[in-house]
């Protein structure tokens, strides 16, 4: 378990390598889960197209054949609180309003996750629920979720079914008021000691996580 305050990467990526990387410090590490705050301007990296783009201004299929190259950003916008489960294919991120407002959950669907000593590696899957304030879902990205399902490196067509059914158990618990559901880090607040994250220099080692 990583104490309190420790920096790490939360990494999602495929075939060894990571695509998208977040910087972040640990508020809890128990038998629980693992939640991370995920500050403003954090230094992140990024799989954006080439040709500069937008990835949202394409066809969906043309989204995933386009030739990516990673770069160096930051996390945009107020920061978040990133739940992942001591177990189990997803995790939750609580959004906020720059005033520090609770703006609603996002649920991820994504691989199950393994750890190394500086972070956590997992793989996205496409398929995620939007959660307001006053619990109402919506899906994300089924057309997405549809497109790659089967495809090499991606989850096979056998667990789609299963992947979208923890997104459905998901929903049920936020209707209900369940963990995570149940008012935790609503109104969080970073730790006013923190200092600024940095990217470690093994951010790029070889990711760990199946689709």
């Amino acid at each position: 378990m990583w104490p309190y305050g420790t920096q790490i990467l939360y990494r999602y990526g495929r075939d060894g390598r990571a695509g998208f990387v977040r910087t972040g410090r640990v508020i809890a590490d128990d038998g629980d889960g693992l939640a991370l705050w995920i500050g403003p301007g954090s230094p992140q990296i990024e799989s954006v197209p080439v040709d500069g783009r937008p990835l949202r201004d394409r066809p969906v299929r043309e989204r995933f054949e386009v030739e990516r190259v990673r770069e160096r950003t930051t996390w945009r916008g107020p920061g978040i609180v990133q739940f992942a489960p001591a177990r189990g294919d997803w995790s939750v991120w609580w959004f906020f309003t720059g005033e520090g407002d609770f703006e609603g959950w996002y649920v991820n669907l994504e691989s199950p996750r393994v750890r190394w000593a500086g972070g956590v590696d997992s793989s996205d899957r496409a398929l995620d629920v939007v959660i307001t304030p006053d619990r109402v879902a919506r899906w994300k990205d089924e057309d997405e979720f549809a497109e790659l399902t089967g495809r090499p490196g991606r989850w096979p067509a056998s667990q789609a079914a299963g992947i979208h059914r923890t997104g459905e158990e998901l929903i049920a618990r936020a209707a209900a008021g369940e963990p995570p559901f149940d008012g935790r880090f609503t109104s969080y607040r970073p730790d006013p000691a923190w200092q600024p994250v940095s990217l470690p220099g093994d951010w790029d080692r070889p990711h760990l996580a199946g689709p």
